[in-house]
Order: structure tokens, then C-alpha cells, then sequence
């Protein structure tokens, strides 16, 4: 029987995100944690060097984990709600977690001592299951000096490290509102892609050391939370009409935070400059320009271009004022 290969790592949170997709949509899969030895034979399959990778039923190849969802829409159980204000919203918070929700949980991991060492063993045994102790923990010290000499690159830095964990932290409190809320997901009682992507990031940082305390203390049923994302393959319900209160929330950290975060990378590739900085989150922002964003502003232009005005009043009214970023031509 045709089915999907997924290989990936458990500590990768796209990894984790796509297997959870594929659970809740009831799609057949196989799920393989990738080992060094795999890499040599999957990673020649794709252009970019990064997991999860993908083999489709056709004998096809990827590893964009939010395109290649998007793709399966209609394959299994679908993780858009079906609103056109649902719908865009869906789409915006889950480009968020992607994008920049992910920069705590690479600056948890990298920035803090106790944190660096767990997750580079851990990442190094699940990647070299035979080589003993010795083999893995040697392994691990150059995977954590290269990750740590990579953090200023994607703007983790002491100087955006508060800054970063605040945003974090603000964000996990209105998940954890949904959580705690009349609704299992953040679009009704039917895990979405949003929560998909959220759940990926809070996954892996739910056993670094430093983060996983916070957690537990301050977002308990958030905690607990992402085990019932982690397969919600028998979780039955439906989507909810309108947004959520935390759905607001999130979407109006995406309009003060996110999207001015998307338009100053934006402005600086366009004047060919090499980084960027911009005041968000009651702080000063920095990190290199990365092209891809770019792609990702133009894709949430689009999907903005294909609303109706009326739904692009109502979806401006909860993003605020920066929602005129997703007004200019999607390119």
C-alpha cells in the first residue's frame, strides 16, 4: 500500500510538526528518526539541506513542511477551518509560529549552558544510535559550538535574548488561554495548522531544561496540552465560528510584532543590505536578512489579496494598524 516516508528527528520541530500533521489528518505514513548514516542516502533527494524530508506516494521528494501541508489539504482530514477570516488567520499564526516563534526555541537551546549541553547529546544520540557514549557526547561538542557560532546570524543574540523570551512567553500565555478554554484548539474543537505549527516549537523546548521549567510553572495545561497535539488522530470535533479570544490575541502580536518583523527584512534585502533592525517588542531587534521571509510575506499577501474586503476589514480590525503590510502587491 502507497503511503508517506517521513524522515526527520525528534528533536527538530518541523519534524514533529509534519509527523502530527499526518497523524491528524489519518494519512498513511511511516515515520523514521534520521541517523547520519540515513542523511547520506535521504538529503540528496532535496535542494536544501534541511528536515523533515518527504517522500510522497508518486516517488517524489520534499522538505517544506508548510507547502507540502498545504498540498495534502485535500487528502484526509483538512487543517484550515473553512471561513475566509478563520482561514487567513489559520494561516498567519501558523507562518508566525514557523518564522518567529521558532527563534526561542533556538535561543533556549543555544544560549543557555545546561540547555547547549542536553540538547546537543541528546540531538547526537538519536542522530548516532551505535556510537556509545564517548562517540555521541564528542559529537555532540562540535554540533553545539556550530550552533552557537549560528545564533547571531538568526538574531540570537544577549541583546535580543529578552526580548525574545518575552515575546515566547507572551505568546505561550495565550495559548495557554486556549488551553484552558471552552475549545481544544485554537479554531474550534479540530486541531488546525496553526496549532500545528505552534506545537511543533513547544514540543522540542517541552524537555530543553530551561524552558520546560518555565512551562511547567507558568503554562501547566499548556504543557499538557501538546501531548493531546502530539496524535490527535481520534480526536473528533468541529470548527468553531469566529475567532477565539486567544486567536485575537495571537493575531494581534502578529500585527505588532511579526509582520513589522517580515517588512524590515523585506526593506533590507531590496536595498541589498546584509542585516536589519527594526523596535519590537519594547526592544531593539536584529539579525541578517533572509530571503525566504520574503517568500513568506508574499505568500500571506496573496492569501490576503484573495479576501474580500469585508473579511479584510474584519481581519485588519484584530491585526491593528501594520495590517497595511499585507496591502501592498504580493510580487
Amino acid at each position: 500500500m502507497s503511503h508517506y516516508e517521513v524522515y526527520g528527528a525528534l528533536g527538530s520541530p518541523y519534524s514533529m510538526k509534519v509527523r502530527a500533521a499526518m497523524r491528524a489528518k489519518r494519512l498513511i505514513h511511516t515515520w523514521t528518526g534520521m541517523t547520519a548514516q540515513d542523511r547520506q542516502q535521504i538529503m540528496p533527494n532535496v535542494k536544501a539541506p534541511v528536515i523533515p524530508v518527504i517522500k510522497r506516494p508518486d516517488g517524489s521528494w520534499t522538505n517544506d513542511s508548510t507547502p507540502f501541508l498545504l498540498s495534502l489539504e485535500q487528502e484526509g482530514r483538512g487543517l484550515l477551518p473553512p471561513g475566509p477570516l478563520e482561514h487567513f488567520a489559520c494561516l498567519l499564526l501558523e507562518d508566525m509560529a514557523d518564522e518567529w516563534f521558532m527563534k526561542a526555541m533556538f535561543h533556549y537551546r543555544w544560549a543557555y549552558e545546561d540547555d547547549a549541553e542536553w540538547c546537543a547529546n541528546w540531538l547526537m544520540f538519536d542522530s548516532l544510535p551505535n556510537a556509545g557514549r564517548a562517540g555521541v557526547e564528542e559529537a555532540a561538542a562540535t554540533i553545539r559550538e556550530r550552533q552557537i557560532s549560528r545564533m547571531a546570524l538568526v538574531g540570537c543574540t544577549p541583546a535580543t535574548g529578552p526580548l525574545i523570551e518575552a515575546s515566547w512567553k507572551r505568546v505561550c500565555r495565550h495559548l495557554e488561554a486556549m488551553a484552558t478554554g471552552p475549545d481544544r484548539f485554537l479554531f474550534g474543537n479540530r486541531i488546525s495548522l496553526a496549532d500545528l505549527g505552534f506545537y511543533g516549537q513547544l514540543k522540542v523546548m517541552s524537555v530543553d531544561p530551561t524552558p520546560m521549567a518555565w512551562m511547567r510553572a507558568e503554562t501547566p495545561y499548556l504543557y499538557r496540552w501538546l501531548d493531546h497535539a502530539d496524535d490527535a488522530s481520534g480526536i473528533e470535533g468541529d470548527w468553531a465560528d469566529g475567532l477565539s479570544q486567544p486567536v485575537q490575541d495571537l493575531l494581534a502580536i502578529a500585527g505588532d510584532t511579526y509582520l513589522p518583523f517580515l517588512k524590515a527584512n523585506e526593506d533590507a534585502l531590496n536595498a541589498e543590505e546584509d542585516s536589519f533592525s527594526l523596535e519590537i517588542e519594547g526592544g531593539r531587534y536584529e539579525q541578517s536578512v533572509f530571503k525566504y521571509q520574503v517568500k513568506c510575506l508574499q505568500t500571506l499577501r496573496a492569501a490576503w489579496h484573495r479576501l474580500d474586503e469585508a473579511t479584510r476589514e474584519q481581519a485588519a480590525e484584530r491585526i491593528g494598524p501594520n495590517a497595511k503590510i499585507l496591502e501592498a502587491s504580493a510580487g
